[in-house]
């Protein structure tokens, strides 16, 4: 058998082989890599072209940077395949690309050691696919950022991994604007666990479009899911959110009203926690008409740090709903906490509006909330009128742990609600709630409460 010569015959030789073996290394564990039509397949209608980057001579090893490769090829319409391999990438910017997309079959791109500031990016971006890479972030020095601002309604990130931690670098993993109402964006299965001790996994800058998180998972961060700077139409579905500083979710929506439905929260190992204070759950930023539906929120470790609430509805937001979910709480903070409306606005802490919101109601429907909190109340509803709780159940029967606690609300209803607490199950202070089929199953007492409060018990 011949020795394959030095130069181009050689360096194509180990490629070929590089890409081989690590074919066969994955196919040991069982699995192998999808075919190339099962990958490209459903974009095809889609691309005018598309592009093989192994037939292009790109380096499937991780040892030559395949930019060169990429940048002679570009061009609108066309789809990148990537066959399995490692690819180093310095750097890929899309800016006014318009149908470009790219598609990993177990492709793996190498983050550059170096350091800078955006690595794969793009300005006015329209109709953007990225589907199926891991980012392997393999020198914990450099944490470039993943950024696009993107145009028309077709711009899809999907089925990327975030691999690696980001280390002490102030940045994001990965951030996105969608500017225009006529666009729109979907982020679909991002994993992002390697986590960070000061960047936070997403941001969001403000935008009128339309954007959508979909079974997204993010945990270790100093910030999970920074998404409350954007003002148009915003949507959380599913995913697991854990264990993030400052907040697991956070929204704003402007008055377009924000969506989280079935998400799973949980805050029960912070790493690094002397840099995560306030590990919140769901935090409801700023904005208003936004609606929390079907979410698990477990708080039961906080060693370290500390939290304002599984579920916060902050200052500066306005109306609210939270139906069908469950909260855990092992420690002494609210499962809900409402603040007082601030009455003062300050563009540069809401960017997602223009203005204060008019109303204030909160709304709480089929909630279940639950654990081992000593004290404390369960629910906090503070300087709100209009709050209403209805089919609410409440269970923590361990120290003197409150049910629910008004402060300075008036015309707050609770109807239906199950309040099985070491405590009291209702304080108020200030203007007596309206209750109705109100159980406390023995556990309480009602010493605090009006006799008006009596008539349904």
């Amino acid at each position: 058998m011949g020795t394959p010569s030095d130069g181009p015959r050689r360096r194509a030789y180990l490629r070929a082989a590089g890409v081989a073996l690590s074919t066969a290394v994955a196919g040991c564990g069982g699995r192998s890599p999808p075919s190339k039509e099962s990958v490209v397949g459903p974009y095809r209608d889609r691309f005018e072209a598309v592009i093989d980057v192994g037939e292009l001579g790109a380096d499937g090893t991780g040892t030559e940077p395949v930019d060169d490769v990429l940048n002679r090829s570009m061009r609108d319409g066309a789809l990148f395949y990537f066959p399995p391999g490692t690819y180093r990438l310095t750097e890929l910017d899309l800016s006014g690309r318009s149908n470009c997309g790219f598609v990993g079959n177990d492709a793996t791109l190498l983050v550059p050691p170096e350091e800078q500031g955006n690595w794969i990016y793009g300005e006015r971006v329209r109709n953007l696919l990225f589907d199926g890479f891991t980012f392997d972030y393999a020198d914990p020095a450099a944490a470039p950022v993943v950024a696009f601002s993107v145009a028309g309604k077709r711009n899809v990130l999907r089925d990327l991994a975030f691999e690696g931690h980001h280390g002490t670098t102030p940045r994001s993993g990965l951030e996105l604007e969608v500017p225009k109402r006529a666009a729109s964006l979907l982020v679909e299965r991002v994993r992002m666990r390697g986590g960070s001790k000061k960047g936070n996994a997403i941001f969001t800058h403000s935008g009128d479009g339309s954007l959508q998180f979909v079974d997204c998972r993010v945990e270790h961060w100093a910030e999970g899911l920074y998404a409350s700077p954007h003002s148009g139409p915003l949507l959380v579905r599913g995913g697991t959110y854990a264990n993030n500083g400052i907040d697991q979710i956070r929204i704003g929506g402007g008055t377009s009203g924000a969506r989280v439905e079935g998400a799973t929260v949980r805050i029960d190992g912070p790493r690094n926690p002397e840099v995560k204070p306030n590990m919140r759950g769901i935090w409801l930023e700023e904005g208003t008409n936004a609606r929390v539906d079907n979410c698990t929120v477990e708080i039961t470790d906080l060693t370290g740090t500390y939290s304002s609430g599984g579920i916060v509805v902050e200052k500066q937001f306005g109306t609210a709903r939270i139906t069908n979910t469950a909260i855990q709480t092992n420690h002494s903070v609210p499962a809900i906490h409402v603040r007082t409306p601030t009455t003062e606005y300050d563009p540069t802490t809401m960017p997602s509006m223009d203005h204060l919101p008019a109303n204030h109601e909160v709304t709480c429907e089929n909630v279940s909330i639950y654990g081992a909190a000593p004290k404390g109340t369960a629910i906090l509803l503070a300087g709100r009128d209009g709050c209403r709780l209805s089919d609410v159940t409440v269970q923590h029967h361990f120290g003197s742990r409150d049910g629910i606690t008004i402060e300075s609300g008036r015309r707050t209803e609770i109807h239906d609600a199950h309040l099985r607490v070491s405590g009291t199950p209702i304080v108020a202070s200030g203007t007596t709630p309206l209750t109705k089929n109100v159980e406390t199953g023995g556990i309480g007492s009602l010493r605090r409460l009006g006799d008006s409060l009596l008539d349904s018990m």
